[in-house]
């Protein structure tokens, strides 16, 4: 699980939402805020107390979450299961069902290893068929030990003469799934079982899985300009930006698409119109990645824009539904509980972030952070920085937006490979927003989001199941990351690319890049969405971490060199 960061303990305890009668509270001190267990109620009414409960459904997934890896019995199994049936019948809370029904069938992988102990063979491979078979391709493996191997092995071996065809084929689809070095595989390799089916190469083809993307009407408009501007159409380019600040005076892509043309006018020698649109940038949006590098050409330091003025929010009675305002209510508790893993929940109730004041998101990117939510905080945040909300930019905030989870694991693992350790930290915030033990929809694993067969080619002898452990995790993902870097020779900008849709992809859009072309304009270039943010997400991430310690940042429009952190011990 993720580490709490120090300057969030104090908030711990409880978490409040002032409003008065009057539709609106006075003025505070953002830390201020969080000193009462309140959430708001309706407009004219007083805040209501959070009592320190844990909700029963809580309660009992992290019982079931501990039952995974602990040793029970058959009959133990089976009690948190029809508990987890039960609840899940009766409960309110409706995001927990996904969690409710993963953990039923991890629960199920378990149960057939144990019955495969006891020699309870048919039982035991109905139970490994059930759990299996209820998890999603990507799930399951995670669930899966050796021990159910051996059960599974004990299963299909139990007599020779008479081949049980359902064994086997569960144990080809263990074969497929796990990497051929696995230690899930050992005891399996020599049944006899159906033809296998190729694996997919993940490390290689990781978007395939999860990415497809829907092309609105403004990212059409976009990528017909961004076609001038890489052509070097630089009089069409210009037209056509104009006609897109008048069609889409509201698009998230407005600020990318006025740097580009920032970008055209000072290669064109119009240096003041320029200059005009980069400061432009700079002031509207001052945490972004656009805002950086426009602060990079006008040779401008954004360190002086972060105030050192403590953060102050005047929320307004924010109207709530009833199902918004009793998950805000749970989601104190938790809080105050300190069970903040499981505030991910309740968070799916606050998703339609254009519907909230922006000193409300504000609130809840302080509440998702301090609940090592960091990816939803950011969310909440990316949301504000579209508003020009001007308080993003202070000290207070980049302590919110940019933790230090882990980082003297990162920086002893990054020192050991000779890698920048705040773009490892700026990478892990991006994959995983620092939950340890997170599994993505295309079965990556852990802080860096490792794919099974890249991390079992990294390190062979690896069990999957380790991955959730940090130091595992980092180990494991620094390695990988190293091979990127000194495949590209230090440049992070192809290394991030390949370590997020593949070095084929990467190797395939160098190919097709102009002669011409700068790594930024190669960056712009990435025709997976996904990709590029990710890329550009991360190096803004890196400059600000750099902020953050005092240290020079490392210009992203040169995109090399190393970040100096002192120096770790390495024993």
């Amino acid at each position: 699980m993720p580490r709490i960061r120090p300057y969030f303990a104090a908030i711990f305890a409880c978490f409040p939402l002032f409003f008065s009668d009057f539709g609106h509270a006075k003025p505070q001190l953002l830390r201020a805020v969080f000193e009462e267990p309140e959430v708001p109620t309706k407009k004219g009414k007083k805040s209501k107390k959070v009592l320190p409960k844990l909700h029963q459904e809580y309660q009992l997934l992290a019982r079931a979450k501990e039952a995974v890896d602990k040793k029970l019995s058959v009959s133990s199994v089976d009690a948190l299961q029809k508990e987890l049936l039960l609840l899940r019948l009766k409960s309110e809370i409706k995001p927990l069902e996904k969690e409710f029904e993963e953990l039923f069938h991890a629960l199920e992988i378990k149960k057939g290893t144990l019955l495969a102990k006891r020699k309870i063979w048919t039982q035991a491979l109905a139970s490994l068929q059930r759990g299996t078979s209820g998890l999603s391709t990507f799930k399951w493996p995670y669930y899966w030990r050796e021990e159910a191997s051996e059960g599974l092995f004990g299963i299909c071996s139990r007599d020779s003469g008479n081949k049980d065809e359902a064994c086997l084929r569960l144990a080809r689809r263990v074969l497929d799934v796990f990497p051929k070095a696995a230690n899930e595989t050992k005891v399996l390799r020599d049944l006899s079982t159906p033809e296998a089916v190729p694996p997919t190469d993940y490390g290689v083809d990781r978007l395939s899985q999860t990415y497809s993307e829907k092309i609105e009407k403004d990212e059409e408009a976009f990528r017909q300009l961004l076609d001038s501007y890489l052509k070097g159409l630089d009089s069409d380019m210009i037209r056509e930006v104009r006609e897109f600040q008048e069609l889409y005076p509201k698009s998230a892509l407005r600020f990318r698409a006025n740097f580009l043309l920032a970008e055209v006018l000072a290669r064109g020698g119009n240096k003041k119109e320029a200059d005009a649109i980069y400061q432009g940038i700079v002031e509207q949006i001052p945490l972004s990645y656009y805002s950086i590098l426009s602060s990079e050409r006008l040779g401008t330091d954004l360190k002086g824009r972060v105030s050192e003025d403590p953060v102050m929010i005047d929320i307004e009675t924010q109207e709530l539904s009833p199902q918004e305002r009793a998950s805000l209510e749970r989601a104190v508790g938790l809080m105050k509980l300190k069970e903040s893993p499981a505030l991910g929940v309740e968070f799916e109730n606050f998703s339609k972030v254009r519907n909230y004041s922006s000193d409300f998101l504000l609130y809840l990117m302080k509440l998702a952070s301090a609940g090592g939510q960091d990816l939803l905080a950011f969310r909440y945040a990316n949301e504000l920085i579209q508003r020009k909300f001007t308080r993003m930019a202070s000290r207070e905030v980049l302590e919110i937006l940019f933790p230090d989870a882990f980082l003297s694991d990162v920086q002893v693992e990054s020192t050991r490979g000779k890698l920048d350790p705040l773009l490892v930290l700026s990478l892990i915030k991006q994959e995983s927003g620092f939950k340890a033990d997170v599994i993505s929809s295309s079965g990556a694993l852990g802080l860096m989001q490792l794919m099974p067969f890249t991390a079992v080619d990294v390190q062979k002898d690896l069990r999957l199941s380790t991955l959730k452990d940090p130091q595992v995790n980092i180990s494991v993902g620094v390695r990988y990351f190293q091979t990127l870097m000194e495949k590209y020779e230090g440049n992070p900008a192809f290394a991030l690319a390949a370590y997020n849709a593949g070095p084929h992809r990467v190797a395939k859009w160098r190919k097709e890049a102009a002669p011409s072309w700068s790594v930024l304009d190669w960056v712009e270039a990435i025709p997976f969405k996904e990709t590029r943010d990710y890329v550009t997400s991360i190096l803004r991430n890196r400059y600000w971490y750099q902020v953050k310690k005092g240290l020079t940042p490392v210009k992203i429009t040169e995109l090399k060199g190393l970040t100096a952190l002192p120096n770790v011990d390495k024993n």
